[in-house]
């Protein structure tokens, strides 16, 4: 039986990555603080990526054909507050999990990065794109980790990710940070009364800044279509996970007053966010061609689910 060690277990990408393996016959043992709330795990270890002996433990015993890296930091503003934390989780996690994958003699990594390392450009991005360090902390911890993964000799796929979005097709996993930040599951939970949109000065055809949303199961799939090349002992590569398509804010409100015939009492226009770049869309050839990525889900069907989603949590 193949083995998977999920770091990041009951995360939201990590939970749908967590669906996916056991339906394909994996043994997924899990690693993450938080206590899951899926059951498509093993075993799970409750503790941090930085706890060494823990995490030696737990790799030590489950000896992963492939080890799929989602735990870090992920708020882009709380960064700008706190960024050597950001640093140490997700830079700092990942090099201590790099020693002991290379001390146990473990090759196979995926890790889950981000599209913020781009330099932002208005057409899609490709992964030899400029990157910028500067974009803020937390997409520079991620490029630090990309960088210590790249240098480790591990086998690796990053996937920088764009938009992720929507949930499980089958409603039983779906978005739920504390506190949400993301607009569509954040837009659902504010219907009837307001939504915020961050900048309409943005230089798009609406003002507002334009997003590539992929759905989460198309991503999650794509995890194990790498886990495939991998273990197949095909060469390690970084590669965009989006949909090719940009959607602006202003497009995916309107659509979700569309879908739900609950049209926002209020619109608040705030200042717009540091670091947010107009445009963000993915150019996917190279998964395509390496992966035989297609993604399914287009932005109705991610807004359905996403709804569905939000309507069993809230009754």
């Amino acid at each position: 039986m193949k083995t998977a060690f999920v770091t990041g277990s009951s995360g939201y990408l990590g939970s749908h990555v967590c669906k996916e393996l056991k339906k394909e016959g994996w043994k997924v043992f899990g690693y993450d603080y938080q206590q899951p709330k899926h059951e498509y795990l093993d075993m799970w270890e409750n503790a941090d990526i930085r706890d060494e002996l823990s995490l030696y433990g737990t790799l030590k015993r489950s000896k992963p054909n492939v080890v799929f890296h989602f735990a870090g930091r992920i708020e882009v503003g709380l960064s700008l507050e706190e960024p050597t934390e950001f640093y140490e989780v997700n830079s700092g996690g990942t090099t201590i999990l790099l020693n002991l994958m290379k001390r146990l003699d473990l090759n196979n990594i995926i890790y889950s990065s981000t599209a913020g390392v781009y330099e932002p450009k208005n057409r899609p991005i490709m992964e030899p794109d400029a990157k910028n360090w500067d974009n803020n902390p937390y997409a520079g911890s991620k490029l630090c980790a990309e960088t210590a993964i790249r240098h480790s000799g591990l086998k690796h796929i990053i996937f920088r990710y764009f938009n992720l979005a929507g949930a499980d097709p089958e409603n039983d996993i779906g978005e739920c940070h504390e506190p949400e930040t993301h607009l569509i599951p954040k837009t659902f939970q504010n219907l009837n009364t307001f939504v915020e949109i961050y900048g309409t000065n943005y230089n798009t055809e609406d003002g507002t800044c334009v997003r590539d949303y992929v759905h989460v199961s198309d991503v999650a799939n794509a995890h194990l279509l790498a886990a495939k090349h991998l273990m197949a002992g095909k060469e390690s590569h970084i590669l965009n996970l989006g949909t090719g398509k940009g959607e602006s804010v202003a497009s995916i409100i309107g659509k979700i007053v569309q879908l739900t015939n609950a049209p926002m009492t209020n619109v608040v226009t705030l200042p717009r966010r540091e670091g947010d770049p107009d445009i963000l869309v993915a150019d996917i050839s190279l998964a395509k061609k390496i992966l035989q990525y297609r993604p399914k889900y287009d932005i109705m069907a991610i807004l359905e689910t996403a709804y569905n989603w939000h309507l069993k949590q809230n009754g």
